[in-house]
Order: C-alpha cells, then sequence, then structure tokens
C-alpha cells in the first residue's frame, strides 16, 4: 500500500500537483484528491480564508483536497487579429 501511495504522489508530481498546503488564496486553481483512488475536481476553484469555493458558482466545495496545481482551461483565449 505505501508503494501505491508513493507512486500516485510521483504521479501528481509531475503533473505540475503540489501539496494544498502551499496552495494561494484568490487565485483561479484545479484541486485534486487522493483516496481510494486519484481524481482531479475538473472545475476552478478558489482558496478564501473561510474554505474552498467553485470559481464559477462560489459554492463550497465538499471535498476534502490533497493537492493543486494552477488552473489549465481546456480551450485558450484566442485573438482574430
Amino acid at each position: 500500500m505505501r508503494r501505491l501511495f508513493s507512486s500516485v504522489i510521483r504521479w501528481f508530481i509531475v503533473l505540475g500537483w503540489r501539496d494544498i498546503a502551499s496552495a494561494p488564496f484568490d487565485c483561479a486553481i484545479e484541486l485534486a484528491v487522493i483516496d481510494d483512488k486519484q481524481r482531479p475536481l475538473g472545475f476552478p476553484c478558489i482558496r478564501r480564508t473561510d474554505g474552498w469555493f467553485n470559481l464559477g458558482t462560489m459554492q463550497a466545495v465538499r471535498a476534502s483536497p490533497t493537492h493543486w496545481r494552477y488552473w489549465q482551461p481546456d480551450v485558450l483565449p484566442m485573438s482574430c487579429c
């Protein structure tokens, strides 16, 4: 079990995931949870002094995140000029 946990942590580090304690405040980030499997939450979140919130709805996040990385939207902004 310890070996599995170590490999999951290495996978997160390779993909830019950082420990939750280092998450910045008031910045769009993506959260991840490691429980029986690893999984990103899949939506942008923001950290405030009173907890984690879904950036799109400002609803409280009910999960207990373990890792974070800067939010990278699926579609990057484009310019026609």
